[in-house]
């Protein structure tokens, strides 16, 4: 059997004196308000419709209170490889931020997120921050240009990291679009905004702001010479091995991180409730449900369809022994929790969400704010808020 020998305790030792240094820093610059963010303090930090939209078409608005006339959005058209003169400036319509094109059908309608046109040309773009796709919704927008912008436009599909559009999303037909990301081309627009905006210091203030803020959720704000020196330590010939007998271990390191420091407490708050508590980490599939006995069939849960980086995590209640015919709830019995963003359907009758996205989408960051007990915390205040409710509105859990 091998041992952990001297050399890997020296490695393990020399990366944690590292992270340590560079948390050292990171706390000075908290101190000095380097990390201070506007639209993360008003809690917008990943709102698309009231931020993320809102802004970007308030850039590409030639009639913006910005000032700068068309320059932004010339340079946006410029980034797409599209003609400058294809959008008259001089016509563009106001309505350019979450347009209503009608119903929802498998072909049409829907809400565009951002669209600049004049009558005759439209930009049309689908903005995801973290939002999933929805059925046909590129080709429902695909077709909205089509229809109404005979002499052209372009249909973008805008996401953090540049990834294409779900086939769910396209539909069965072939058609053109653009992929671009915050990542990479929003934040190589905005930093020409801030050139643009040389004589305007308000406005470069909040595009920077706004730029800071894209840098931290696609992690460009990591400082890269620690990422350097981590990696100089771990590449070094006399330390390859070492770390590639760590690696070995590491998801059975993270289920251990998942124990100790989220099931375990959340089996505490089971127990301090009276309630039961139980996991499943199956298939693929992973998650928590908390119940009492007189909850025939239903519990609140906690629940990803990933198990593997735990995205998209869903919370709410659903059924963790599925009802028989005369116990099932029904549409009609659906009663949404206001504690709950999502409506109610068979899986969830009292409503969901997704968690907010600095706990849902795990990154690099993610270990760091599990052992610190952010995940913990937030999954037991929301699940105080929903038995909260339940015990309000005297539900009968059946």
């Amino acid at each position: 059997m091998k041992q952990v020998d001297e050399h890997t305790e020296a490695l393990l030792s020399e990366i944690s004196n590292l992270y340590i240094a560079a948390q050292q820093i990171e706390d000075e610059r908290i101190m000095q308000g380097d990390t201070f963010n506007v639209f993360n303090t008003i809690n917008l930090r990943s709102d698309e419709v009231r931020l993320h939209s809102a802004f970007i078409a308030e850039l590409l608005n030639p009639n913006g209170k910005h000032g700068a006339s068309s320059h932004f959005l010339e340079a946006f058209l410029k980034l797409i490889d599209v003609d400058d003169d294809f959008i008259n400036f001089n016509k563009c319509s106001l309505n350019i931020v979450e347009r209503v094109i009608g119903p929802v059908t498998e072909t049409e309608g829907g809400r565009i997120d951002i669209i600049i046109e004049d009558g005759n040309h439209a930009i049309i773009i689908e903005n995801k921050i973290y939002a999933g796709d929805q059925k046909n919704q590129m080709l429902r927008y695909y077709n909205y240009g089509r229809t109404h912008f005979s002499k052209g436009f372009r249909l973008i599909y805008l996401t953090l990291d540049g990834h294409e559009p779900s086939a769910c999303s396209l539909g069965q037909e072939d058609y053109e679009y653009i992929s671009i990301s915050y990542d990479n081309e929003i934040i190589s627009w905005l930093e020409e905004c801030f050139r643009i905006a040389d004589e305007k210091p308000l406005v470069q203030s909040v595009i920077k702001q706004y730029c800071e803020l894209i840098k931290q959720l696609t992690y460009k704000d990591v400082d890269m010479q620690y990422i350097e020196k981590l990696k100089s330590i771990t590449l070094a010939p006399e330390n390859v091995l070492a770390v590639g007998e760590i690696l070995k271990i590491q998801d059975e390191w993270m289920d251990c991180i998942y124990e100790q420091y989220i099931w375990n407490p959340l089996k505490d708050f089971a127990i301090s409730k009276g309630m039961d508590f139980g996991i499943d980490c199956t298939y693929g599939e992973g998650g928590a449900w908390i119940y009492r006995h007189d909850w025939k069939h239903y519990a609140l849960f906690i629940w990803t369809e990933r198990k593997s980086d735990w995205r998209n995590m869903q919370i709410g209640v659903s059924w963790y022994n599925e009802p028989n015919k005369k116990t099932r709830i029904y549409k009609k019995d659906f009663f949404k929790l206001n504690c709950l963003e999502n409506e109610p359907s068979y899986d969830w009758p009292y409503g969901w969400e997704y968690l907010r996205e600095e706990i849902c989408h795990w990154n690099y960051h993610i270990t760091e704010r599990i052992v610190k007990g952010e995940v913990c915390d937030y999954i037991i205040k929301k699940f105080e808020e929903i038995l909260l409710e339940i015990e309000e509105h005297k539900l009968n859990m059946p």
